[in-house]
C-alpha cells in the first residue's frame, strides 16, 4: 500500500482457522479505496495466525500482528488499535457479514459531519435464524455527553461493529479487560471523549450468534460485569451524571439484572448466589422502574421489580423473556 490508509479495521480473531477464509473474502470485496486491515491473533491454538498470513500472502492491505499468548478480545483489540496506521478505526469479527459499502457509508458521514463516532444500523441474527434489527436513533449529531445519556438508556447499543470511531479519541479510552461485555465498556468510555458523534439508519453490519458466542452462554460473568460498571461509572462521573436517571436505569438493566440472571444461571453454589443476589438487588433503584414506565418498557419494568421482590417470579419471567 502506498500512503497512509484513512481507514483501518481491526478484526481479532482466536481459533478462528474456518472462519478466516471467508471473511478474508469479504474485506477484500470492500468498495473503498483506501484502508488496511490488522488481523491480531490472540494466542490462538489452531494455526489462525499462519492462516491468516497464508491468506493475505502479496497483499499490502493486511497486516497480521501475533499476541503471545491468550489475553482476551479487548486486549486483542488494543494492539491492533496501536497497530493500526488509520485516522478511524472499524471493529468486525470474523464469523459476521457486512456490506461492499459498509465503509463508504461509515466513512462519508465521519468526514460530512466531522464525527468522532458514526453510530450506524445493523442486524443482529439469533440461532434460531430469527433477524433483529438494531436501530440507532434518528437524530442530528450530538456531543459525547449527550451520545453516553443515549447509550445508558438504550437508544445507542453497546456494540463495536456497527461503528466507527477516530483513532486519537480510541487510544484515550481504556479497553476494559472484561470477558463479556468489555464492548459495552468501550463504547461508553470513547463516547465519553467524543466531541461529536453522528448516525445514519443504513445496515452496514450483520452479526449473528453461534453456540459458541460468549452472548449466548451462560458463564460466570459477576467479575466482568463488576469491571464494566466500574468503567461505565468512571465515566459518567467524569460528565457528571453520576447521580442521573439515566445511570440508575442502565445499572438497573445492564448490570443488576446480566448480575442476577448470572447468579440464578451460571452454577454458582447456594452462598455464592446468595451474596451475588444480594450485592446486585444493592444496585437497583426505584427510580430504574419509573424510568422503565416512562419509557413503556413493560418487560424491563417486570424484571426490575421481581428481581427486587421475588427471584421465583424473576426465574419465570426469565425464561419467558429468553424464548
Amino acid at each position: 500500500m502506498t500512503g497512509r490508509p484513512l481507514v483501518s479495521i481491526v478484526l481479532p480473531v482466536y481459533n478462528a482457522t474456518k472462519y478466516l477464509s471467508d471473511s478474508v473474502q469479504r474485506l477484500r470485496a470492500l468498495d473503498y479505496p483506501s484502508y488496511e486491515v490488522v488481523i491480531v491473533d490472540d494466542g490462538s491454538q489452531d494455526g489462525t495466525a499462519a492462516k491468516a498470513r497464508e491468506l493475505t500472502a502479496g497483499d499490502a492491505r493486511f497486516e497480521v500482528v501475533e499476541l503471545p499468548e491468550n489475553r482476551g478480545v479487548a486486549r486483542a483489540r488494543r494492539a491492533g488499535v496501536e497497530a493500526a496506521a488509520g485516522e478511524l478505526v472499524w471493529f468486525v469479527d470474523a464469523d459476521d457479514s457486512w456490506t461492499t459499502d459498509a465503509l463508504r457509508v461509515l466513512v462519508g458521514m465521519a468526514t460530512e459531519r466531522r464525527a468522532d463516532v458514526v453510530v450506524a444500523a445493523a442486524a443482529l441474527v439469533t440461532r434460531g435464524g430469527r433477524r433483529r434489527a438494531i436501530t440507532p436513533p434518528v437524530s442530528a449529531p450530538v456531543d459525547g455527553r449527550t451520545a453516553f445519556r443515549m447509550l445508558m438508556r438504550g437508544e445507542i447499543t453497546g456494540h463495536l461493529w456497527n461503528k466507527l470511531f477516530r483513532r486519537e479519541v480510541l487510544l484515550r479510552a481504556e479497553f476494559t479487560p472484561a470477558r463479556v461485555q468489555s464492548d459495552l465498556a468501550l463504547v461508553a468510555d470513547v463516547l465519553g471523549h467524543a466531541t461529536t458523534v453522528a448516525f445514519t439508519g443504513v445496515v452496514i453490519y450483520t452479526y449473528v450468534l453461534h453456540d459458541g458466542s460468549i452472548i449466548t452462554s451462560v458463564p460466570r460473568r459477576a467479575d466482568s460485569l463488576a469491571l464494566v460498571h466500574r468503567r461505565v461509572s468512571d465515566t459518567a462521573r467524569r460528565l457528571g451524571l453520576q447521580e442521573s436517571n439515566d445511570l440508575a436505569y442502565f445499572t438497573a438493566r445492564y448490570i443488576a439484572l446480566s448480575g442476577i440472571k448470572d447468579a440464578l444461571q451460571a452454577g454458582y453454589s447456594k452462598g455464592e448466589k446468595k451474596a451475588l443476589v444480594s450485592r446486585n438487588r444493592g444496585l437497583i433503584h426505584w427510580i430504574s422502574i419509573r424510568v422503565s414506565m416512562r419509557r413503556r418498557d413493560l418487560r424491563r419494568m417486570l424484571l426490575i421489580a421481581t428481581a427486587m421482590t421475588s427471584l421465583p417470579a424473576h426465574s419465570v419471567l426469565l425464561k419467558i423473556s429468553d424464548r
